[in-house]
């Protein structure tokens, strides 16, 4: 009995192989892609039938991190991965990541640094005052920088026109400087001139000052921005989306780096692919700072004998792990796996 059982369930199983082998339609086997996984040819050919769409194909996991907290506007957007891989300088952390770039070009005699800013939270992004304290002085940058206990840190605006520092009216606007950049609390950030802004019809604005001229806005060039103008060192300032920022400090007064005017400052801050973007304080101010020492070569005379120029600043843009009371670790204490470059 147990015999014929074995043999009847042969039988079967069989058979089925057989029904299954003959439901089959030439031209839907599975195909292999080039790295082995296998795709369903059929579910393609089958695109405007009412056959099932596959599901798309699953996104990077993303950070494992804090509960969300006042001020965050980069969470869903924020890197996992490490943004300095290919880098000059670059500091990483989950709240921020900047990655710094060093880029010449011979043939047209240019030198300039390319700082990708990426923070989860806006007070993340902070400005500050030399000394401390609105018209407090001048003061030498990487002194600056390190006692603001900034990471990352560029020349503003020398307090020309309008400042909003940290939330406060310090300054209101003038008639000369025709370029406004506003930083907002949900981290986006608006480049128009001085015509189209009204501050009393201006909320929630963190940070804002006044220079220019304005190079991008709205992911185009501003009106007039072909008029050449002469060539300076440059610090530019731009904005992806909240949360997401560049800086860039081009070298200038030499030879082998002439700096730019105001075309090729345009054509370099829209080719980055900013939505908006400003000039800001040049010349022998044109500075950039990581982890409180001058990388670039701005023009100027050498203050400390390290081979850098430059001016005292009476302002600048600071990055860094900044808490909602303006606090960050000293630079001297930041662990040196976060950190490369310096």
């Amino acid at each position: 009995m147990e015999r014929k059982k074995r043999i009847l369930c042969l039988i079967l199983s069989f058979l089925s192989v057989l029904t299954v082998l003959s439901c089959k339609t030439p031209g839907t086997e599975p195909a292999a892609s080039g790295d082995g996984e296998q795709i369903d040819v059929a579910a393609d050919a089958s695109a405007g039938s009412e056959a099932e769409t596959p599901a798309p194909e699953k996104s990077a996991e993303p950070l494992v991190t804090r509960a969300p907290i006042e001020g965050d506007v980069c969470t869903d957007r924020f890197p996992n991965y490490d943004t300095g891989t290919d880098a000059d300088y670059s500091y990483q952390t989950d709240e921020i990541r900047i990655a710094i770039k060093r880029y010449e070009d011979e043939d047209f005699c240019q030198v300039y640094y390319v700082a990708d800013i990426w923070l989860r939270n806006i007070s993340a992004f902070r400005t500050g005052f030399g000394y401390g304290a609105f018209n407090s002085g001048h003061e030498f940058a990487e002194d600056f920088a390190s006692r603001e206990h900034a990471v990352l840190a560029i020349n503003g605006s020398f307090n020309k026109g309008l400042v909003i520092h940290n939330r406060e009216k310090i300054k209101g606007l003038d008639d000369k400087h025709e370029g406004v950049m506003v930083l907002y609390e949900d981290g986006t950030m608006k480049a128009v001139r001085r015509s189209e802004f009204i501050l009393s019809k201006e909320e929630n604005i963190v940070h804002a000052w006044q220079f220019g001229p304005v190079l991008v806005h709205e992911g185009k060039p501003t009106e007039g921005y072909n008029v050449y103008g002469t060539r300076h060192s440059r610090i530019m300032f731009g904005y992806y989306e909240p949360g997401h920022y560049v800086a860039v400090a081009v070298d200038g007064r030499r030879r082998d780096a002439i700096g730019m005017n105001n075309y090729e400052m345009v054509e370099l801050m829209q080719s980055l692919g900013c939505q908006e973007a400003m000039n800001l304080d040049g010349g022998t101010s044109a500075i950039m700072t990581f982890m409180g020492k001058i990388i670039n070569d701005p023009p100027g005379d050498d203050k400390d004998g390290d081979g850098k120029g430059g001016r005292n600043l009476v302002d600048m843009l600071l990055f860094a792990a900044y808490d909602a009371n303006g606090d960050a670790p000293a630079l001297d204490t930041i662990r040196a796996d976060k950190v490369s470059g310096n």
